[in-house]
């Protein structure tokens, strides 16, 4: 039978595990929206936004009363003020994915100019980060963790360049011109996603390795 400390850090991982999933599925919408022509913005992506910030706050609470009543030390004190910071990192990614996804109506009619800066390739590859992510995050997988925060930092580089091109060509090309505010934003929403999940790869190997990538 599990302790009480053993249960609390079992719902905890339970809960960002669920934080993520719910993060998956958003990010699938914002791909959604910009291919799809007849996409609304459903009440299932702002429920899953409103679910989002109330386990945000459930996992404050619930570290609060680990710290309180358990005391925790070493490699779990490690798991908990690491999974504290996930889940913030989490939540500030729907909130992100959201604006994307509500930017999109006005782009998504403008497919070849998507296409041109590669704007669903680079979504396609947060979803994919992500679902590494909740691998390397359950099976505390530091070396996977690794992989992730280095590939982060390719995505972001990628998003800087594109936004760089769009700025270069936006008074050359009147579609660029058309839709270049909403589209700089999505592409440095993209890059602001990846931070996140750059950080949340950092607090990986932190709990595992007690040591920062970040300040290496």
């Amino acid at each position: 039978m599990q302790s009480f400390f053993e249960t609390e850090l079992t719902k905890l991982k339970k809960r960002i595990l669920k934080m993520l999933d719910l993060v998956d599925i958003q990010l699938d919408q914002a791909g959604q929206s910009l291919l799809n022509p007849d996409f609304e913005l459903v009440d299932a992506a702002l429920k899953n936004e409103n679910q989002l910030d109330k386990l945000d706050i459930k996992i404050d609470k619930l570290c609060q009363r680990i710290f309180a009543l358990a005391q925790p030390v070493a490699t779990d004190l490690r798991f908990i003020m690491s999974s504290l910071r996930i889940g913030n990192e989490i939540e500030r990614i729907g909130d992100i994915t959201l604006d994307i996804i509500s930017r999109s109506e006005n782009v998504r009619s403008y497919s070849d100019v998507l296409k041109e800066y590669k704007i669903n390739k680079l979504l396609k590859e947060t979803i994919k980060t992500n679902k590494r992510i909740s691998e390397a995050y359950s099976n505390n997988n530091n070396l996977l963790a690794k992989e992730i925060f280095d590939s982060c930092k390719q995505l972001e580089e990628t998003c800087n360049q594109v936004f760089n091109e769009i700025i270069g060509e936006m008074t050359k090309k009147s579609q660029v011109i058309t839709i270049a505010t909403d589209l700089i934003l999505i592409v440095r929403n993209i890059e602001r996603i990846s931070n996140h999940m750059e950080n949340i790869a950092d607090s990986i190997v932190f709990v595992v390795e007690g040591k920062r990538l970040k300040h290496s």
